[in-house]
């Protein structure tokens, strides 16, 4: 199981390079994520809209979530860096290998050392609960300038949380989805919890450019459209792979 988790991580950095090896730019992703209010241990949450933009390049990824937080992946390096732009911080961790366990190495005592490794058993037990269905339908229609198909795709993690999703996916967009699914979702794929997910995920032929979903999690239902709005071939900023300079290591 440990092989295959690693594996799986690994598959990120193999895809990243083999995917992206033929671009002279970066695919440049722009997607709107807009989540409802709604209401969890008696707390209101207001409604978030969310601006997601993603750099595909060769050998390197980057996924920054509004102004808050970024992900690097550089594949020849096997590494990912989380970076806290709030307060100006950044974690490293191995892509392929066991990240809490790089993490636990960092640590500063026995209490954190102890707590990372408590973290990382909640985390192997959320994964290995995760499960996913995809359901391919007929219905098309056209969103933008593409022909999109509709699939049903249900995903659980034990009791704790279950989301039903419409999503509408396109082959008109010539991007390898498995890259960018894996991209979107780096996190997970460094705790290598997404294998049998990216198996069922791949009934979804083409990537997906609408998506609506319905969660219900901690008593709470929350309801989420994520839709991407531009998508092209142009070069990053200077320095997008890199650490900002004055960040420190978190």
């Amino acid at each position: 199981m440990k092989v295959k988790r690693i594996r799986l991580a690994g598959a990120l950095v193999a895809a990243l390079v083999l995917s992206s090896a033929a671009l002279n730019a970066e695919i440049y992703i722009k997607q709107i994520r807009k989540t409802d209010p709604f209401t969890v241990m008696g707390q209101t949450q207001p409604e978030k809209l969310e601006t997601i933009v993603t750099w595909l390049g060769k050998d390197r990824i980057r996924v920054d979530t509004g102004e808050e937080t970024s992900i690097i992946v550089l594949g020849d390096k096997k590494v990912m860096y989380m970076i806290n732009h709030e307060d100006m911080t950044y974690t490293e961790m191995p892509v392929g290998g066991d990240m809490f366990g790089a993490m636990a190495g960092e640590a500063g005592g026995e209490d954190a050392k102890k707590g990372m490794e408590m973290a990382k058993r909640m985390a192997q037990s959320m994964m290995g609960s995760m499960q996913a269905k995809v359901t391919p339908t007929d219905e098309t229609k056209k969103i933008k300038d593409w022909t999109a198909r509709k699939y049903l795709i249900e995903m659980s993690m034990g009791s704790m949380m279950k989301a039903n999703s419409e999503a509408w996916a396109t082959e008109d967009i010539k991007i390898d989805p498995r890259l960018y699914y894996m991209a979107a979702n780096a996190m997970m794929a460094s705790m290598g919890g997404l294998d049998t997910i990216i198996q069922e995920m791949e009934k979804v032929k083409g990537m997906v450019v609408y998506q609506e979903t319905k969660s219900e999690a901690m008593g709470a239902t929350m309801r989420m459209v994520e839709e991407v709005v531009e998508i092209g071939e142009k070069d990053a900023p200077a320095g997008a792979f890199d650490i900002p300079k004055g960040y420190k290591k978190g």
